[in-house]
């Protein structure tokens, strides 16, 4: 008992005589006092964040305003999905490589140079489109449309991209992003995507909105239906002669002539002119199935009527180019009104502004002369002559020496420079009393001579100052089609002959 009551006054001893020690000892009180003030510091930063007094509750949802305030700042970016195709990796490429005659060297606009694609799911077909404004291309292929859609991207580069592609499938899969500058301005920009898969790897095209391409241009005119064969050796007939020099912007393009059971081909370059005409009776009819009297008549143009326009040169060579020979026939369309001129054929669309102007009348030019000494002349030997002779010919000068001699019955051709000379003889079907010597340009002969699609060629002169003109003879590639060619070269002058 008396234990356990003197240890609580030792304890407040204690106490009282360390609180007397602390009075008494100034020195050490500071000691102390300044230990107790820094530690207090360190309790009270923490006591200040574990203290369960303290409201955290505003400072958590200052937070999460923040977090929201962020978010409506830079929102997502919605995605729209487009077309989602599944296509052969051959069909495409070919598709491509057509329509990519369209685009321009060097394109006004971005979006020129673009092709726009269009994904039908009611046909299930790819409509490929590229355009200059001038010349329009379009090309169509079968494919497994899942999804619709549409999208423009550089030309070029898919191309690049499909020809490197292994045969087989190929995957599309288009997809666009609207984003917004800021909350006043409510202008939105698209951003537009291309996927594309493979077998080996996958790729990605940035494009352009197909909202931005231009429209094309729907011509209102009845399809008059040609022949393939007619209507590409009227080309071909003629398209050599037709100038290159844009100064002579009129001379760039091929001129027809359309009437009933009539197409004429004219070109010429102002040294040279070729004309061809075919008969076109019964073309463009279905020869598996009967045709009604009314169809026949819209297929035809009528007599009193002939439709005439200049084609460019670009697109003729377009369309001989990418012609081939297995379609039967190739639908025109021409509308006076907005001077557009159309060919359809298969899967293929071409479309054209004509050229504008007075294509000059060469028929009329062809009357001032006459051409009665006739020469006949094996096409293979004359152009194998002309070829080897080309050889020796320069900028300066393009000349080639033709002497007719009757009594050897054979023709001299000869070209002589400062580096070398030539001479070839062949043999030739002339008048025996015919001689003549004239002077032409090597390369408009060898082109005309080659244009002309018979195994022989009737060669019609009169003098030396006069122009020749040449004509098929003998057999031809096509003899069932009625076909009359003239090609007519002006002579080279002689300074001092």
């Amino acid at each position: 008992m008396i234990m356990t009551q003197t240890a609580p006054r030792q304890k407040i001893k204690t106490a009282k005589q360390t609180k007397q020690t602390s009075v008494a000892n100034p020195e050490i009180d500071n000691e102390v006092s300044t230990n107790i003030t820094k530690i207090p510091e360190v309790k009270k930063k923490k006591s200040t964040s574990a203290n369960p007094d303290t409201p955290t509750e505003p400072i958590e949802k200052k937070r999460n305003k923040q977090k929201k305030s962020k978010s409506k700042l830079n929102p997502p970016i919605p995605r729209e999905l487009g077309m989602e195709v599944i296509c052969e990796q051959a069909k495409f490429y070919d598709a491509l490589f057509l329509v990519n005659c369209a685009t321009p060297a060097k394109p006004s606009h971005p979006i020129l140079a673009n092709v726009l694609i269009i994904a039908d799911v009611e046909t299930q077909q790819i409509h490929l489109t590229v355009t200059d404004i001038a010349l329009t291309i379009q090309a169509s292929f079968a494919a497994q449309v899942l999804l619709k859609g549409e999208i423009t991207v550089p030309v070029q580069i898919l191309l690049e991209i499909v020809k490197h592609c292994p045969n087989g499938t190929i995957s599309l899969n288009s997809q666009t992003q609207v984003t917004q500058s800021s909350d006043d301005d409510k202008q939105q920009t698209k951003i537009c995507c291309l996927c594309l898969s493979d077998a080996d790897g996958k790729y990605e095209i940035r494009g352009i909105s197909a909202e931005e391409f231009p429209p094309t241009n729907i011509i209102d005119a009845a399809p008059v239906s040609l022949a393939t064969t007619i209507f590409k050796d009227g080309l071909k007939g003629v398209l050599y002669a037709v100038s290159t020099d844009e100064n002579k912007y009129i001379l760039t393009g091929v001129h027809l002539q359309l009437a009933q059971e009539k197409l004429k081909f004219i070109g010429t370059d102002g040294h040279r002119v070729a004309i061809t005409e075919l008969c076109t009776h019964r073309i463009g009819r279905k020869t598996r199935q009967e045709v009604s009297s009314q169809e026949v008549q819209s297929q035809q143009v009528p007599s009193e009527e002939i439709m005439q326009f200049t084609l460019p040169g670009r697109v003729v060579r377009e369309i001989a180019r990418n012609l081939n020979d297995d379609v039967e026939s190739i639908n025109l369309l021409y509308d006076d009104q907005s001077n557009r001129l159309g060919f359809a054929w298969q899967d293929v669309v071409l479309s054209c502004q004509v050229v504008e102007g007075i294509y000059p009348d060469c028929e009329q030019l062809l009357t001032k002369f006459s051409f009665e000494k006739e020469v006949i002349l094996e096409k293979a030997p004359l152009v194998k002559a002309l070829e080897r002779l080309s050889v020796l010919t320069d900028k300066k000068e393009k000349g080639i020496y033709l002497q007719f001699d009757g009594s050897l019955q054979q023709l001299r051709l000869s070209i002589e420079r400062e580096f070398g000379k030539g001479d070839q003889v062949i043999v030739a079907n002339l008048p025996t009393e015919m001689m003549l010597n004239i002077q032409f340009n090597l390369k408009y002969l060898i082109e005309a001579a080659k244009a002309i699609p018979s195994s022989s060629i009737k060669m019609h002169l009169q003098q030396s100052d006069h122009p020749a003109m040449l004509v098929p003879d003998g057999d031809r590639a096509n003899p069932e089609v009625e076909m009359s060619m003239r090609h007519v070269l002006l002579p080279l002058y002689i300074p001092n002959g």
